[in-house]
C-alpha cells in the first residue's frame, strides 16, 4: 500500500467522496458509476463476492442490476466472473485494472480457491457492518498496514482513534505498545514469536476504538481457541466473534441436560462472568450468532456443519 504519510489516507477518501462515479466512458460507450465504483472497492478489498452481496452492497438488493452492470465490467475488463461453484452462483473479484481503479492501495486479489465460504462470510460480515456504520478493514488491508514499521499506527490515526501509540502525551490504545512489531498493532501476538490475524478490523462510529472481528463457521479445538482467546485477554484487546450456533456454545456455553448453564471457554479465561451471558457483559469479548445477506453462503454454512459433526461438536 503507497501511504507515505497519514494525510494519503484521508486524500483517498476525500477522492471518493468528490469523484461520486467517474463517467468514464468504456469501450461500449457506458459509463462508470459510483455504484460501479463502489462494487470494483468492494471485490479488491474481500477479495471475492458473490453476485447477491453485491446486488446488496451497491444496489438495494436489485439483482439484475447488479447482473447488468458485471457482465459491463467484465467486458471492460475490469472484473473476472465465475459460475464453477455451483452452490455459490455467481462470483467476482477484480483484475490488475479493476483493482487499479477501485483506488484503494491493494493489488488485484488471487482467484478464490478452497477456502471460498470463509473468504464470503468474511465479506458478508464486513459489508453489513459498514452498512452499520462501522469503518471496517479487511484482512487485506490489515496484513498491508502492517507490512511497514509505524503504518498501522498512521492508519489507526488516519482513523481518528484516540490516544494512537506514539503520540507526545497521549495515552496509548488499550493492548497497543507504543514499540509494536508487525502484527501487534491491528493483530495481536501470540507467544514470543507469532501472531493471530483477525479476519476483519473494524472501528466504531464512537468511541472510535479498534475492535478485532473473528467469522468463524466450524468450531476450533478447544486448544485452539484458547491460545486465541489469551492473546486478545493478555493485550485486552476488544475481539468480536460472528459465529455460527456450534461455535457460540463453544464460546459462552450452554444449557445442560439438567437445565443449568455449563460455561464455555470465555467463561473458563474471565472474557465473560460465570453463568448465562447477558448483554454487554463481556467488557473485552462480543459473540453474535452469523447471518447472511445472501442466503446460498447461509445454506453453505449449514450444510458444512451438517457434513462436518466432530467440527461442530
Amino acid at each position: 500500500m503507497e501511504m507515505g504519510t497519514t494525510g494519503v489516507y484521508r486524500e483517498r477518501a476525500e477522492r471518493r467522496r468528490r469523484t461520486q462515479g467517474t463517467g468514464e466512458a468504456c469501450g461500449d460507450g457506458w459509463q462508470r458509476t459510483e455504484e460501479d465504483e463502489q462494487l470494483l472497492r468492494l471485490a479488491t478489498r474481500y477479495s471475492t463476492l458473490t453476485l447477491h452481496q453485491a446486488a446488496h452492497a451497491c444496489w438495494g438488493g436489485r439483482i439484475e442490476a447488479a447482473r447488468r452492470r458485471v457482465r459491463l465490467m467484465v467486458e471492460a475488463g475490469l472484473l473476472h466472473r465465475s459460475a464453477d461453484v455451483r452452490w455459490a452462483r455467481t462470483v467476482v473479484w477484480t483484475t490488475e485494472r479493476g483493482a487499479r481503479i477501485a483506488d484503494t492501495g491493494l493489488s488485484a486479489p488471487r482467484p478464490p480457491g478452497e477456502r471460498l465460504l470463509h473468504r464470503l462470510a468474511v465479506a458478508d460480515a464486513g459489508i453489513r457492518l459498514e452498512a452499520n456504520g462501522y469503518t471496517v478493514l479487511s484482512e487485506r488491508e490489515v496484513h498491508v498496514a502492517e507490512a511497514i514499521p509505524g503504518r498501522a499506527v498512521e492508519l489507526l490515526d488516519a482513523l481518528r482513534v484516540p490516544g494512537v501509540p506514539g503520540v507526545p502525551g497521549v495515552p496509548g490504545v488499550p493492548g497497543v505498545p507504543a514499540d509494536a512489531r508487525r502484527g501487534e498493532t491491528l493483530a495481536v501476538p501470540v507467544g514470543a514469536h507469532s501472531v493471530h490475524w483477525p479476519d476483519l478490523v473494524v472501528v466504531e462510529p464512537t468511541p472510535r476504538f479498534p475492535i478485532a472481528v473473528e467469522v468463524e463457521l466450524t468450531a476450533k479445538s478447544p486448544a485452539s481457541i484458547r491460545n486465541i482467546l489469551r492473546a486478545y485477554r493478555q493485550s485486552q484487546r476488544r475481539v468480536l466473534y460472528m459465529a455460527t450456533e456450534p461455535v457460540v456454545r463453544q464460546l459462552q456455553g450452554s444449557p445442560g441436560p439438567d437445565g443449568r448453564w455449563t460455561d464455555g471457554i470465555a467463561q473458563e479465561l474471565g472474557l465473560l462472568p460465570p453463568g448465562e451471558p447477558r448483554p454487554g457483559a463481556g467488557r473485552h469479548l462480543g459473540v453474535q450468532l452469523f447471518t447472511s445477506v445472501d442466503p446460498a453462503v447461509a445454506r453453505r454454512a449449514s450444510a458444512t456443519l451438517i457434513r462436518s459433526p466432530q467440527k461442530a461438536a
